[in-house]
This record gives C-alpha cells, sequence and structure tokens, in this order.
C-alpha cells in the first residue's frame, strides 16, 4: 500500500489532554509501532470523561491524524490515503 507518507522521515506523536483545551502530555516517536503502543497505553490508563488521545504523523512539515479516542466517540481511525 503507498500512501503519501511512506519512505520519509516521519515522527509520531501522541497527546493527552485531560480536558478540551487543558494540559497535555506529549511523546514523539520515530517508531510508529512504539507510538501506538504507548496511544493504546495511556488509552488504558487515561481515557477516561473529557480526555481526548490522538495520534498523528508527520513528515515533510505536514501532519496527519492517524486515530484518536474520547469516552463520548469512542474510537476513530483517520482514512488510509
Amino acid at each position: 500500500m503507498n500512501t503519501v507518507l511512506e519512505d520519509q522521515d516521519i515522527k509520531y506523536e501522541v497527546e493527552l489532554r485531560f480536558r478540551p483545551g487543558g494540559p497535555a502530555i506529549l511523546g514523539v516517536w520515530a517508531n510508529p509501532q512504539t507510538a501506538d503502543a504507548k496511544f493504546t497505553e495511556w488509552l488504558g490508563s487515561h481515557g477516561r470523561d473529557d480526555a481526548l488521545l490522538t495520534l498523528t504523523a508527520t513528515a515533510g512539515g505536514e501532519t496527519r491524524p492517524v486515530k484518536s479516542w474520547t469516552a463520548k466517540g469512542g474510537l476513530r481511525l483517520a482514512p488510509v490515503i
């Protein structure tokens, strides 16, 4: 499968906010499996109430959503391009 982000230096960022607009916990990794594992870990330990959890990928200055989670909306996966 070919995507716009393939074959580029990519950074994967996981961000957790305990409430919209509130303080964030942020982690950045080069390995998508590590970022995904951290997303899952943070979801398990902090995924409740007003929390917002996002995983994004940035390459060439362009940031794209990978997935997100809220208690109200559940898990949402971004479409693969």
